[in-house]
């Protein structure tokens, strides 16, 4: 193998020219670089953590209004039994009103009938009296013989079954 000169100090000079380009990059481009991925991992981090506490929050309020959710059933499940023995209770006054009532108009139908069985009773007395009266006139004023004043009766008693 020979030496050959030119190859090795090209081989030199580009080593050093990497050197050099690597620490210059490193100076200016490595170091904001790793300084920007450090601020960006910080930020993601810090977003992160804003997201698990945030979600934290959330969780603790759900179960909160889970909570209240349970209250606001049960308090609706109370007002809904309330209403209903309200209603019940109503519906209960309502019958024992329409059968006080009921009882009440058969008390008055039965006065009623009573007063018009009344009248009627009376009302017959006066015309079987009427009947007898003029029956009776008649009697007199043919003063006729018995066998007269049976026919007599007979024929006012047919007379008077037809009314």
């Amino acid at each position: 193998m020979e030496f050959d000169k030119e190859f090795w100090t090209t081989l030199f000079f580009t080593i050093l020219n990497l050197l050099i380009l690597y620490f210059v990059l490193r100076k200016i481009l490595f170091k904001p670089v790793n300084k920007y991925m450090t601020n960006r991992s910080k930020q993601i981090n810090d977003a992160l953590d804003l997201a698990r506490e945030a979600k934290r929050k959330v969780e603790a309020i759900e179960e909160e209004n889970r909570e209240r959710l349970k209250e606001i059933k049960a308090e609706g499940v109370l007002i809904l039994d309330s209403y209903k023995k309200k209603a019940e209770n109503e519906y209960n006054e309502i019958i024992a009103k329409a059968n006080q009532d009921a009882e009440n108009i058969t008390q008055n139908a039965k006065r009623e009938l009573e007063v018009q069985k009344e009248q009627l009773l009376n009302s017959v007395k006066e015309e079987i009296a009427d009947l007898v009266i003029e029956g009776t006139k008649k009697v007199l004023n043919a003063n006729l013989d018995e066998k007269a004043n049976k026919k007599l009766i007979a024929d006012f008693l047919a007379e008077n079954k037809s009314r």
